[in-house]
């Protein structure tokens, strides 16, 4: 933004998001970087001419005091001098003159602007007393859903008819507070520039700028923004892909295809049926207060997991949701079922939650592993599910040399799994073709049981990650915990129990693979005789599998 001789001007996509009715509730300015955001809140209520009103207050909010000092400060001091407001450098509050103060000598005692912050979810009690016309909080996606609604919901409010008492927020992709953000003003209309009306009747606008909207941006900044490494970044910051930003963990989560990337470069994928005799497996992060989430998860003969249903209760006792759990346990027939550590706490009751899974669920489950390091090992593998690249080659005269002491070694004192991951470094380079090692069904076609064949909260999930911070007690290279991330926990669980399955059931997993040829043969050939004579084969271990096709019968 500049002012030119006094007069700012804003761009077109700012000329919308000012003209916004005040009946509309809540104003989102959402994009990419240098679209103009902060400048347009910072001037919003001039625009309007509300400072002139002596009652008039303002509340720009941004997450932390050192982004308010070190950006907003020094931005302010550019246009609110220029309308006689005087800045209260300990309060943080810019105050505008009365109109019947001009050439009194009075000190400013007029409309209010507060540069606020909000870092803590308990900071919200600050404001509790204020009563604020134009709530502004800047960056939106860096505040949680709780400050947001608390302060927007319970402080904005006006008794001067004249006065609004509005929300204008403004924001970009990524964030602890991107899925809220997109739930609630992006997903409803994703290019914006409609009305949208919530609970209460309370209106909703979405205004979606970039920086090609700003002809104030800097050209080489914009051109900079090419340069960021990870595609999907580069698609959020600069164009306000709300879709593409993939949270600052997995950046390698894809929910659509890019022209510019492989075909297999793919996580969300239509729906389709599963094979009976794939391996199914139930997994639950157990909670009351916070979710019970459960995933439904299939292992296809490539070795490629397929979240193909969710489920999830709030506030629901086990013995409301455990009956309808148990009913897709009839039917998928899984080989493993598990819930999180937790369900087996002694919480000082007679029966412990894994207990009383149990009983509702007539079987026994398992539990997740609780380990130090666990979580990080989750998310190591996590990755490893999420790799959609092939492996880098090395070539022969390069691979290090084998040595069998060290791979003892290894054995003696790292464990199996390091042990094989040793040995597979020397195995003969081939392509990958289960990469990624994880998709995720979203189809709008309804299940047996009227519910969509759809994963939404998982796919949100994964994008929400963000890397904890010193705050938060946890490993540097650890997810912060956030509200939803339930089904991150859970795929954490459910990529550790596959990876125990291959280990643990490699004949069993052989017989999959053959039925899986089976049904090959049967599309091209169908014939069905030969198909169930060759299945009975499969399902007798003794006997070994032998492909019937159309012209060929079994030997006596």
């Amino acid at each position: 933004m500049s002012f030119d001789k006094g007069f700012w001007k804003p761009n077109r996509k700012q000329e919308i998001f000012l003209s916004l009715p005040n009946s509309i509730f809540e104003g989102f300015y959402g994009g990419g970087n240098a679209s103009g955001k902060s400048d347009v809140l910072l001037v919003y209520g001039l625009i309007h001419r509300w400072h002139e009103n002596p009652t008039f207050k303002q509340v720009f909010m941004r997450r932390t005091f050192p982004e308010l000092r070190n950006e907003i400060v020094p931005r302010s001091r550019e246009i609110y001098p220029k309308f006689g407001a005087t800045f209260n450098k300990t309060d943080m509050v810019w105050t505008f003159p009365r109109k019947d103060q001009f050439g009194s000598g009075m000190t400013n005692e007029g409309a209010m602007i507060f540069l606020g912050h909000c870092e803590e979810e308990s900071d919200v009690h600050k404001y509790d007393s204020m009563e604020i016309n134009l709530f502004t909080p800047d960056e939106l996606t860096s505040f949680s859903e709780y400050i947001y609604l608390y302060i927007g919901f319970t402080r904005v409010r006006t008794k001067v008819p004249e006065l609004p008492a509005i929300i204008r927020a403004a924001g970009m992709p990524g964030g602890m507070g991107h899925t809220f953000v997109k739930k609630r003003f992006i997903n409803p209309c994703p290019p914006g520039g409609k009305i949208i009306v919530g609970k209460g009747n309370v209106k909703r606008f979405y205004v979606h700028s970039t920086v090609v909207d700003n002809p104030h941006a800097d050209p080489e900044y914009s051109a900079r923004l090419d340069g960021i490494p990870s595609e999907a970044e580069r698609k959020a910051r600069k164009f306000g892909d709300w879709d593409a930003y993939q949270g600052q963990v997995f950046d390698e989560f894809r929910d659509r295809h890019y022209p510019d990337e492989p075909e297999n470069a793919l996580h969300v994928v239509p729906s389709f049926e599963i094979p009976v005799w794939w391996p199914k497996m139930i997994i639950g992060d157990w909670g009351f207060a916070a979710m019970t989430y459960i995933g439904y998860y299939a292992i296809s003969p490539s070795k490629r997991m397929y979240l193909y249903r969710e489920r999830n209760f709030l506030k629901t006792k086990i013995s409301e949701w455990a009956p309808i759990v148990k009913d897709d346990m009839e039917r998928d027939n899984p080989k493993i079922i598990k819930f999180c550590r937790s369900a087996g706490q002694d919480r000082g009751l007679e029966h412990t939650i894994q207990s009383q899974i149990e009983e509702e669920l007539g079987r026994p489950i398992e539990l997740s592993a609780n380990t130090p390091g666990s979580r990080i090992a989750g998310k190591m593998l996590l990755h490893e599910y999420l790799r959609w690249t092939q492996k880098p080659f090395i070539p022969p005269s390069e691979m290090p040399v084998y040595s069998e002491e060290y791979a003892m070694w290894i054995l003696r004192n790292k464990g199996l799994p390091d042990y094989q991951a040793y040995l597979s470094i020397f195995n003969a380079h081939e392509p990958e073709t289960n990469i990624p090692k994880l998709q995720i069904f979203c189809c709008k076609e309804k299940m047996h049981d009227g519910h969509p064949n759809c994963c939404p909260m998982m796919i949100d999930a994964i994008r929400a990650c963000s890397y904890a911070k010193p705050k938060d007690n946890k490993p540097a290279e650890d997810v912060a915990e956030f509200d939803g991330d339930d089904p991150y926990d859970d795929l954490r669980y459910a990529c550790d129990s596959a990876e125990r399955y291959f280990a643990e059931s490699s004949r069993e997993f052989d017989k999959i693979k053959k039925q899986e040829i089976l049904t090959q043969i049967l599309a091209g050939t169908q014939d069905w005789t030969g198909y169930y004579r060759n299945m009975r084969v499969v399902e007798s271990v003794a006997k070994p599998m032998q492909v019937v096709s159309r012209f060929h019968r079994r030997s006596a």
